[in-house]
């Protein structure tokens, strides 16, 4: 009898395997507040090519008998051991950088490297707009608001050298971000490797932990070295 498969991402062979399945705990409820059903299941296994184990998530999607669905159907399997997905430890990072960053890592285990690479250039120009551009406040009720011409990938880049905020080295990582944004984003015949793309992604990374995690922690770590002073 042969043996449950899933299909998963597997970042040793580079490839979407069928996974043997060895094991899965599933949950199923219906969620009060907002008036919908939710399930995630876990699923863990073995790339039969290399041998290495592998542990993915899936979401349900349809429910049977809920909103007409005759089955139950579940997401796509995504990869969360090894190599999950890059969390962050800052508030301050904008939702529009960690769901672009999120999509991208979801569009690079399904091999759409191009995709992913457009994700990484959104995700940066997110943070260039959140740093750079000023915070007005709301007008008054009946005053129109003001047009406001928001921060773009290019000169938000240089003007976070500009201003400190990133190195040398961080702004030649951002730059190849925005060339590969550029090829990505445009009609025209590209082709994008995996590694290419994956180290992109460990560079988008990068820039985004320098910019507000590490910044958080060395303030954290100011402020607790001058109070013990």
């Amino acid at each position: 009898m042969d043996k449950p498969t899933f299909i998963i991402d597997c970042p040793f062979c580079k490839a979407k395997v069928a996974a043997i399945e060895q094991g899965s705990a599933s949950i199923t409820d219906f969620d009060e507040d907002v008036g919908e059903p939710f399930g995630t299941k876990l699923i863990v296994g073995s790339c039969p090519r290399c041998r290495q184990p592998l542990a993915g998530e899936s979401q349900q999607v349809d429910f049977q008998g809920f909103q007409g669905a005759e089955e139950d159907r579940w997401s796509d399997v995504v990869r969360i051991y090894p190599k999950p997905r890059k969390t962050f430890l800052s508030y301050r990072i904008p939702r529009a950088a960690i769901e672009s960053l999120s999509e991208a890592d979801r569009s690079l285990q399904a091999n759409a490297n191009i995709a992913a690479c457009v994700m990484f250039g959104r995700a940066l120009e997110a943070v260039c707009r959140d740093i750079l551009d000023p915070k007005t406040p709301t007008p008054a009720a009946g005053t129109p608001s003001p047009a406001k011409k928001q921060v773009m990938l290019a000169p938000g880049i240089k003007m976070l050298k500009d201003k400190g905020i990133i190195d040398n080295r961080l702004y030649d990582w951002s730059q190849q971000l925005r060339a590969f944004r550029n090829l990505a984003a445009h009609a025209e015949e590209v082709q994008i490797s995996r590694q290419d793309a994956e180290d992109l992604q460990s560079f988008a990374y990068a820039i985004i932990e320098y910019i507000y995690d590490l910044t958080d922690r060395y303030e954290e770590f100011k402020a607790r070295i001058a109070k013990k002073r």
